[in-house]
């Protein structure tokens, strides 16, 4: 037994040492791309396209924008390090230097058991943006999500065709027994059965697999990157954008566009962008001194998939995803000689999805994601940081179960469809501060009876005899400062959803695209022009009018696609 305890520990510290180690090798790797890159500028002063971002929607368009167009793109990141690629390494990239590190405003009434009540936002400030730092899910949408965005029922149908032929996209190669026991409970309950499953994610070999891997590999002799470039502005000529400026390794630089700049910087990255340039509401823009150019509800709109859950479930049976199984010589050997088959490394984090309506407008107003550990999996080490908890949060309720070596997994119920809408500012006229983000999470009182309804079907599907044969129940201990209601009761959950609000990282709308007489549309819904001006365009999750009803990249890749079949009669 003594030896067995001991064997244990050396692994775990084995363990804690390399992620330490991987940390720092990413954290090196940036600032020496940073370096290596540094002295790297455009090599003219005009180009006829410039493309602001590398992440899912601007690598896919650089991707097609024809190789004898002239294209210059701008990242505000590094190039990639090889370690992004690992699967099982994403929470890890948390924190580094590829991470914008933004956060939210102080919400009131949610994240009270956050530091300062704040929601960390992670993005991506790396070649490939946030594709890099998502679990790699790949949702294949429905129809009835957008049947307002585009006004018409053909051009809907060749957006739709965007969701069809994406590469790297492929089954799930790793997986434990919760994601069975999870599917076959939801029938079980009652629920619709076909609506829970494993999901496809993006991985190609065991590795993770992007839009930007996709251009970088191929040969464009037009099109020219440059990255650590942070876009401050955008230059016009009466209302026609022209041209931006660029900082660089302290140097600032303009460079012409001659047939159109594109935003695709992201939900907060290209709201930023367009205020700084005078693009937005003139009493935010003359509160912090920047000339208007359009009156435009730029960064209003902005909706987040919010959830909450985390080491909610407790099992008496263990599963295979323990430090020692990821350290075991035949799982790594499987990742490295076998493409990842039958590997944790190259498992994303998820394994299984499910989706319930409640009755609304959209294809499911509720979702749930399946997770076979939670913030104790590494004691404490990093994750409980990624999310921000408070340290006495952690120490009265998530500690006791890294002290008993508790099973504990994680199954998210997921707000798909939030009544609530929060905004993203500027913090002053310096473009290099970061921005003020308020969600105004849960705001309305819906969004917190949807989020109890999904726990209450969590705590029915734990009940039913699949999960039952895992031991499966929810931990019965009262979240800090929910002491005072009965558990399980609407007022008890009320309590834990307000203390314990995480977000699943998927804003979107903060330019909103709409037809030209929408008041609250910021970007063309016919060809992702920003109205009331010319060569100038967005496309990324910033232009969603709403929400889809789960993980909004295939969304991103389907408009990318739909600006060029639109803009280049790409097919």
């Amino acid at each position: 037994m003594l030896f067995l305890k001991l064997s244990v520990w050396c692994t775990y510290v084995l363990y804690l040492l390399g992620t330490a180690l991987v940390w720092l090798i990413l954290n090196g790797s940036y600032q020496c791309y940073e370096w290596y890159h540094s002295g790297r500028f455009p090599s003219k002063s005009s180009y006829e396209y410039i493309i602001v971002g590398t992440g899912t929607a601007g690598s896919i368009i650089a991707g097609g924008i024809p190789a004898s167009e002239d294209v210059l793109g701008l990242e505000a990141g590094s190039m990639r390090s090889g370690l992004m690629d690992v699967p099982l390494l994403q929470p890890l990239l948390q924190g580094t230097r590829y991470d914008w590190g933004y956060r939210t405003e102080v919400q009131d009434g949610a994240c009270e058991g956050l530091n300062e009540r704040r929601s960390y936002w992670p993005m991506g400030k790396v070649f490939g943006g946030t594709y890099m730092f998502n679990n790699m899910v790949h949702y294949r949408a429905e129809r009835k999500d957008f049947r307002e965005w585009f006004g018409g029922e053909q051009v809907l149908d060749e957006f739709m065709e965007g969701f069809e032929d994406v590469d790297g996209v492929g089954e799930l190669s790793f997986s434990t027994e919760l994601s069975e026991a999870f599917i076959q409970a939801a029938g079980e309950a009652g629920l619709e059965k076909e609506l829970f499953y494993r999901p496809n994610v993006s991985v190609s070999g065991g590795r993770r697999w992007t839009s930007s891997h996709k251009y970088a590999d191929q040969i464009n002799e037009g099109h020219e990157m440059i990255f650590n470039a942070v876009v401050t502005k955008i230059i016009f000529e009466g209302k026609r954008a022209t041209g931006l400026v660029f900082s660089k390794a302290g140097k600032h630089v303009q460079v012409k566009a001659t047939k159109g700049i594109i935003l695709a910087a992201g939900t907060v990255g290209s709201a930023k962008i367009l205020l700084q340039s005078g693009i937005g509401p003139k009493e935010h823009l003359d509160e912090i001194g920047i000339k208007q150019i359009a009156e435009l509800k730029v960064g209003e709109n902005l909706q987040d998939h919010i959830t909450t859950g985390m080491d909610l479930v407790l099992l008496s049976k263990r599963l295979p995803f323990r430090v020692w199984d990821l350290l075991n010589p035949v799982n790594i050997g499987r990742y490295l000689f076998d493409s990842g088959r039958n590997s944790s490394i190259a498992f994303g984090g998820c394994e299984g999805l499910g989706f319930v309506n409640l009755g609304s407008n959209f294809t499911h107003n509720l979702g749930f994601m399946v997770l076979p550990v939670g913030i104790t999996f590494d004691a404490g080490y990093h994750l409980r940081n990624v999310i921000n908890l408070r340290e006495d949060v952690w120490n009265r309720y998530f500690q006791p179960l890294v002290d008993q070596g508790a099973q504990s997994v994680t199954i998210l119920p997921i707000l798909l469809h939030p009544e609530s809408r929060g905004t993203v500012k500027l913090r002053d006229s310096n473009p290099h501060s970061s921005p003020l983000i308020q969600p105004n999470y849960l705001r309305e009182q819906k969004d917190i009876q949807t989020l109890i309804t999904g726990l209450k079907i969590l705590q029915q599907m734990t009940n039913q005899p699949s999960m039952r044969a895992l031991g499966a129940e929810l931990n019965p201990k009262p979240f800090p400062g929910c002491e005072q209601h009965p558990f399980g009761s609407d007022s008890s959950w009320e309590c834990y959803i307000r203390a314990l609000t995480l977000t699943i990282y998927h804003p979107v709308g903060t330019c909103r695209m709409g037809p030209e007489d929408d008041p609250d549309a910021v970007v063309s819904n016919r060809d992702f022009r920003v109205h009331q001006l010319d060569g100038l365009y967005v496309v990324d999750g910033s232009i969603m009018p709403n929400l889809p009803s789960g993980n909004p990249n295939s969304v991103i890749i389907a408009l990318a696609k739909h600006f060029l079949r639109v803009n280049f009669s790409v097919q």
